[in-house]
């Protein structure tokens, strides 16, 4: 039976090889589409009140509608990370990715308002804006049935 030896340095660097992928798993879950779609929410509903929890749903919402694939959800999330790093209103002025970012925007905002509570709450800025899912049947609040 052979024995192992782990020398210092090969122990070191694989601890600083963990610490790195488990940094990077850091980055991109605080940098990630959840915080894509807060930061799209804060942008076009300035000062309106939304916990975690309701732009966690929301993101699910989305990416189970829109980001099936593989390749759209690595989209997603790169396009996650390049909101962080650049801006997200460069990345809405950068004119190769306007107009799929326009696109996501309107999404977003259009779950996020028949979903929530946004348009019953008296004052969104003030109340918390709860988003609780889309509805079965009809998503307008103001559908009236015969």
């Amino acid at each position: 039976m052979t024995k192992i030896r782990v020398s210092r340095r090969n122990f070191l660097a694989f601890m600083a090889a963990v610490s790195a992928v488990s940094a990077g798993g850091v980055y991109f879950w605080a940098h990630g589409p959840d915080a894509l779609i807060g930061k799209i929410l804060a942008r076009r509903l300035p000062g309106v009140q939304i916990d975690k929890t309701s732009i966690a749903s929301l993101s699910r919402d989305v990416q189970a509608d829109r980001f099936r694939s593989f390749t759209r959800k690595i989209g997603l999330g790169s396009g996650a990370v390049a909101a962080n790093v650049i801006g997200i209103d460069a990345l809405a002025r950068f004119k190769p990715t306007h107009t799929q970012f326009t696109q996501l925007e309107r999404v977003v905002i259009t779950f996020f308002l028949l979903g929530s509570d946004y348009l019953t709450v008296k004052d969104p800025t003030v109340d918390l804006v709860t988003y609780n899912g889309l509805p079965d049947i009809c998503p307008n609040p103001f559908a009236q049935y015969d």
